[in-house]
């Protein structure tokens, strides 16, 4: 193998490698990112059963989305 073609194959076992990592970088932030919205997915229903308990509660009298909010 000439000197030329060992150079190109190393620039390209190089550019592989790089390759790679970021892949592997990437892998992992798809993974995180996954994570969190399935974190936020099972809060998200959490909070929506919560808001339907209180909503079918008859002591409350009112609906929460009448509501005011306190600084009106």
């Amino acid at each position: 193998m000439s000197s030329e073609s060992q150079d190109r194959l190393t620039e390209l076992e190089i550019q592989l490698a790089h390759v790679q990592r970021l892949y592997e970088q990437l892998n992992e932030v798809v993974t995180s990112q996954s994570k969190e919205i399935d974190r936020f997915e099972r809060r998200f229903h959490q909070l929506q059963t919560q808001y339907k308990e209180l909503k079918d509660r008859p002591e409350r009298g009112f609906d929460p989305v009448d509501e005011k909010p306190p600084h009106y």
